[in-house]
């Protein structure tokens, strides 16, 4: 089974919405996966902010219950994947685990990686950073999510097409 934790700053957004959206594709496509979701200065057991609930909500998918929690050294080596939204996330977890550094990537760029979909193909320009989108409107959430569902629906189906090859 694969395991895989995304994060991101304070883990009440991006992070959140990307495990929630993962867990949700994945079910759908009946792969088992483990999926979390973690923040490098999160304030462990704050909830998700309300924008991204609403929007979350508007795809039927719930974030009410999530709870922050802090990155800590053993989600260095629990998770098999680690997604970032920034360069930045990506440098610090990798100067302070470089053991893992292999493991780490930012989100959009591992799903272009995986799936070449054209539709991401103008993320190179970005490079590859998934914007934070605290304290926008929730046009900027939902901007987000749709760039975050784009990248997490790539990976699932480049991981279904290894399934069905093996």
């Amino acid at each position: 089974m694969r395991s895989v934790l995304f994060v991101c700053s304070g883990n009440t957004c991006r992070s959140p919405m990307a495990a929630a959206l993962l867990k949700h594709y994945a079910e759908q496509a009946g792969l088992a996966i483990e999926v979390a979701s973690a923040g490098l200065a999160a304030f462990a057991g704050d909830s998700a902010t309300q924008q991204a609930v609403d929007v979350m909500q508007e795809v039927g998918i719930d974030l009410q219950g999530h709870r922050s929690r802090r990155f800590r050294e053993e989600f260095a080596q629990e998770y098999d994947l680690i997604l970032v939204m920034t360069n930045s996330h990506k440098q610090y977890i990798v100067e302070y685990y470089p053991e893992i550094a292999g493991k780490v990537h930012l989100l959009l760029e591992f799903a272009q990686d995986k799936q070449l979909r054209q539709e991401l193909d103008d993320k190179k320009e970005k490079g590859y950073e998934v914007s934070d989108p605290f304290g926008q409107s929730r046009d900027a959430y939902r901007h987000v999510r749709d760039e975050i569902a784009q990248a997490v629906q790539a990976i699932v189906e480049s991981w279904m097409n290894e399934e069905e090859k093996e």
